[in-house]
């Protein structure tokens, strides 16, 4: 018995390694396809993270370490209740740029572009009004989270919506008592770190159908006036467990700027591109993608360009206010976009492009609007 025990034991590292060996090479593949002349156009960043301000387990020193060990170039600070740092500033080569995540009594909102942080009246209050007051702007956090859902919806002006969040998708597993997911993030966990935060994550299909619904509802209470955009953000949420690296590995948001090292403009620059709809969230800890733009064409179609070595099956949707409208025709310049045309000029609405790799969602556009 003991014998047998002592080949089953053995038999089980054995497979564990060659099962590590894998995830290994597959990360040493991923980090391979990166293109650092394509990178070198955009700023790729994590957005809202805590610190030892808050509830974080890292500095800010730490996690700027942490986000240029993983080729970020800016890290969205945002602890509960606490603009830290005060101004923005670049720490180890990192831009660091100041928010605060609100606690509020329907939900957490994190307010970007604010100068101090919510006071606990304000809180308690109209939120999403004092986060304007101060010259901010709203993102809804984690929206639907299993224990801490926003229920606000209809009070306020918001400008974005949390389409993934690294803490909804581990209490999300706690709450489904997932443990296949839980197992296999423990898994892959020391060979591959970010692969194993994508391994918790659950589709976004539900967040998804949140933004899309209220892009309609923002349009139909406008009337014939303009619609306020809502824009759509990867969170991070990262506290510093399993690491900050793992999570600045999944998945990050790509905006179009190129930063000049003044910390005070190249925030500004990078809040614009946050919350004006031209960055793109793209899950790089699947493969690394760069250049991702939907845009409307002269023509009346919408362009999707983006670059990518990844290799596997990908599968390009469109989709027109919420509902699938079909696929892209391949582009003939080499890069991994395409072109949809609609039998003339698309008709109005609000557009965004889903990239899938081998079945999985790799990349989120922002909501492009036809008027």
């Amino acid at each position: 018995m003991r014998r047998l025990l002592a080949l089953a034991l053995a038999a089980a590292v054995v497979g564990y390694l060659a099962f590590g060996a894998v995830a290994w090479q597959r990360r040493g593949l991923r980090e391979a396809q990166a293109s650092p002349a394509l990178a070198a156009a955009e700023a790729r960043g994590a957005w809202h993270v805590h610190t030892t301000a808050s509830d974080g387990r890292g500095t800010l020193d730490e996690v700027a370490r942490a986000a240029r060990a993983a080729g970020l170039r800016f890290v969205v600070v945002s602890d509960h209740d606490v603009l830290a740092p005060a101004e923005p500033r670049y720490q180890d080569g990192v831009l660091l740029v100041p928010a605060t995540e609100a606690s509020t009594r329907q939900g957490h909102v994190v307010a970007l572009g604010v100068s101090r942080a919510l006071t606990r009246a304000e809180r308690d209050g109209d939120a999403l009004a004092a986060i304007r007051a101060l010259g901010g702007q709203a993102v809804i956090a984690h929206p639907l989270h299993p224990r801490r859902a926003f229920t606000g919806w209809g009070g306020g002006a918001w400008r974005g919506l949390e389409v993934i969040s690294n803490d909804t998708a581990w209490y999300r597993a706690l709450a489904d008592r997932d443990l296949r997911r839980v197992l296999e993030a423990l898994a892959v966990l020391p060979w591959d770190p970010p692969r194993a935060v994508l391994a918790l994550l659950d589709d976004p299909a539900d967040e998804l159908r949140r933004l899309d619904g209220e892009l309609r509802r923002a349009r139909a209470a406008a009337g014939a006036g303009p619609a306020p955009a809502h824009v759509l953000l990867c969170s991070a949420d990262a506290h510093g467990y399993p690491g900050y690296a793992a999570a600045f590995g999944a998945f990050s948001m790509h905006v179009p700027v190129t930063l000049g090292g003044d910390a005070a403009r190249d925030a500004a620059a990078v809040r614009a591109a946050l919350l004006d709809g031209r960055a793109a969230c793209v899950l790089d800890g699947l493969a690394p993608a760069a250049g991702v733009r939907l845009t409307p064409t002269a023509e009346g179609a919408l362009s999707l360009s983006l670059h990518g070595a990844a290799a596997g099956s990908r599968t390009y949707t469109l989709l027109h206010d919420g509902a699938p409208a079909g696929r892209f025709e391949a582009a003939r310049d080499g890069s991994a976009g395409g072109t949809f045309r609609c039998g003339g000029r698309c008709p109005p609405g609000d557009y965004r492009a889903e990239v899938a790799l081998d079945g999985r969602r790799w990349i989120f556009t922002n909501p492009v609007r036809i008027e």
